[in-house]
């Protein structure tokens, strides 16, 4: 591979983390340049021009990066095949702990108490005892419940780092213009509404919540472009 050509593959590493962390290019650049020991991308332009050039090492690095943002790889992709078992249960605070994922929802339980984390970035935990015969839960000590939710909130991130990698670049960024694409529908516009709760959200809005209502969390099947002619704002958060 040509020199030149293991500048366009960071970039291509790059590309992958910005859709996985739904950023822009320029951020991930920047945490390309910092996986390689420069500061930011800036200064890997100028280490270029001073002589330097990437090998396949630093290329192998900058894929190694993308790939720690996005372990779930596809929507395809069998969680419990891809990931050690390991990672699957654990514990926390002296209390066992075990994690399964359904239809994109994160469950994290142990003895007489659950957690759920619905798909949508914005959506509050679930949580419930399990068994009446324990009167006292690790969930009814704060300490705990903040710990285990974040912990479970770290299985989530992976599975919004998937679904924006599979999903349309403007379903998940607004563009320059300041709309989005709805990733089912193919529809672009800058105000989007929720048919469930009749709430109107801009592009900015709706991306940040994975094109759930930020107000309901009626899923993207609900979420329809409003014509610009039409467009009004009419959020109540």
């Amino acid at each position: 591979m040509a020199e030149a050509d293991h500048l366009k593959e960071l970039k291509s590493a790059a590309r992958k983390i910005a859709r996985a962390r739904r950023i822009k290019h320029v951020g991930a650049l920047d945490v390309v340049a910092k996986g390689l020991g420069y500061a930011h991308w800036h200064a890997v332009a100028v280490a270029e021009k001073k002589g330097w050039r990437p090998g396949p090492n630093d290329v192998a690095a900058a894929y190694a990066l993308a790939d720690a943002e996005n372990p779930l790889i596809s929507i395809e992709v069998n969680t419990f095949a891809v990931l050690p078992a390991g990672e699957f249960q654990g514990e926390l605070m002296g209390h066992a702990y075990q994690v399964s994922t359904e239809l994109d929802d994160v469950r994290i339980w142990g003895k007489g108490w659950e957690i759920v984390l619905p798909e949508a970035p914005l959506a509050p935990p679930r949580f419930r005892k399990t068994d009446r015969r324990v009167v006292n839960t690790p969930i009814d000590d704060p300490e705990f419940f903040t710990a285990v939710v974040a912990l479970a909130s770290t299985w989530r991130e992976r599975i919004h780092a998937r679904i924006a990698s599979d999903w349309p670049r403007r379903s998940t960024v607004p563009d320059s213009n300041g709309r989005a694409q709805h990733p089912l529908f193919e529809s672009v516009g800058r105000e989007w509404q929720c048919l469930h709760c009749d709430g109107s959200w801009t592009a900015a809005e709706i991306t940040a919540n994975l094109f759930h209502c930020p107000e309901c969390m009626a899923s993207p099947i609900n979420i329809h472009v409003l014509p610009e002619q039409h467009a009004h704002h009419t959020t109540t958060v």
